[in-house]
């Protein structure tokens, strides 16, 4: 991406669906020693309105849950500048765990960790302790006035920024806001 050797690291399924997003992956260039292909079920979205958008999600026990960090390839972490985390990821059982525990040892190495909340509706109050651990480490944030609407249960997004903003000050967040463009405050 960009000229920059990058990989998505995640577990897709072995069906049509997984099918096509290795294949989006393989077309971006996508290191692909790092997509796992579990014998599982994928993990589907599903958009029933898009005014604004309404959607929820069907995969009890699916592949993305089954992402295995000791099978990367080896010697990867001391390869990495950047990682990134976020979205529905951080958000499942046991892999947010496992994910946070990642982030936290790459960042411990040095490893930049860049952070996409990237709000969905399965983020209730107990996805609050993840948002917490990984804004503290995060060396780069992206939010969206939706993301912070739907992250601190508000319509009021000054005061979700600002709360967003105390978890840790000294770091950069680019904060997007649809057609109004972005702003990066540091």
């Amino acid at each position: 991406c960009f000229g920059v050797h990058s990989a998505f690291g995640g577990a897709v399924s072995r069906d049509c669906f997984g099918d096509a997003l290795w294949q989006a992956s393989e077309q971006a260039g996508l290191d692909l020693r790092f997509l796992q292909r579990p014998a599982k079920s994928p993990l589907l979205a599903i958009v029933h309105e898009t005014h604004p958008p309404k959607y929820f999600f069907v995969g009890d026990d699916s592949a993305d849950l089954h992402f295995d960090v000791s099978a990367l390839p080896e010697g990867w972490e001391s390869a990495v500048r950047w990682a990134n985390f976020g979205c529905i990821s951080l958000a499942r059982q046991p892999l947010a765990d496992h994910l946070v525990s990642l982030a936290r040892r790459l960042h411990a190495r040095g490893v930049r960790i860049s952070y996409d909340p990237n709000f969905r509706a399965v983020m209730d109050e107990s996805y609050d302790p993840v948002l917490k651990r990984m804004m503290a480490i995060a060396d780069l944030v992206k939010v969206s006035e939706e993301d912070l609407r739907g992250l601190f249960r508000t319509d009021n997004e000054d005061a979700a920024f600002a709360q967003l903003r105390a978890m840790n000050p000294d770091t950069p967040i680019l904060y997007t806001r649809g057609g109004e463009g972005a702003s990066l405050y540091v």
